[in-house]
């Protein structure tokens, strides 16, 4: 089968059997490897939905996958296109690529489309490459938090997400130029970046 016949023969009758059985395993294997979210060969990982409970878990049968299929590796690449989610999921994925990386795995996080949010403090803390396509967009923003109910467990929710927040706030001082002041006082409305601003703030290293 070629990509372009020569005007004498029509698309329906191309032959689409030139391939072996063999070969159309393996790509059938690496179609269904991308349908569910990872790419053994090149060790990547995607996200593309909202971050939401379970998802990391998900990520850590992923990455045990990869290590148990290349005992050597060094790197692990998060396809990121999210716009946020749960902040604690969030900070459980990153509590979990510093453990990757104390043992030696660095997490490259490549952002195609956006993220948003949870999903913009996960770009902010990879471990390895950070890297975003040239028109993606980045959002950074305060908490967001409605309670109702007894004023003592609104107070407690009130608490907890400081706490939250404070936990993020640190983050992005510790992975970026600017500090956790700086941070909270340009958080007050959602901060929407270009991929350029994202590289002045510290938050990715390259444009691609």
């Amino acid at each position: 089968m070629t990509l372009y016949n020569d005007g004498n023969e029509s698309e329906m009758n191309v032959n689409y059997t030139t391939t072996n059985s063999d070969e159309r395993s393996k790509w059938f294997q690496e179609f269904r490897e991308l349908d569910y979210g990872i790419d053994v060969v090149d060790n990547i990982i995607m996200i593309n939905d909202l971050i939401e409970p379970g998802l990391l878990f998900d990520v850590i049968s992923k990455c045990r996958l990869l290590r148990k299929i290349n005992p050597n590796l060094t790197s692990v690449t998060i396809l990121l296109n999210s716009g946020g989610g749960d902040v604690v999921e969030t900070l459980g994925l990153i509590d979990y690529i510093r453990t990757l990386d104390n043992d030696g795995v660095k997490t490259n996080i490549v952002c195609r489309g956006m993220a948003m949010s949870a999903a913009a403090l996960l770009l902010t803390a990879g471990t390895g490459l950070r890297a975003v396509s040239k028109h993606s967009k980045i959002m950074v923003h305060q908490l967001s938090s409605f309670t109702a109910g007894k004023l003592s467990d609104v107070k407690s929710n009130a608490k907890f997400a400081e706490q939250l927040e404070d936990d993020c706030n640190r983050i992005m001082e510790e992975c970026t130029k600017k500090d956790k002041k700086w941070w909270s006082d340009n958080q007050q409305t959602d901060y929407f970046l270009t991929s350029n601003q994202a590289l002045e703030l510290g938050i990715v290293d390259k444009i691609i």
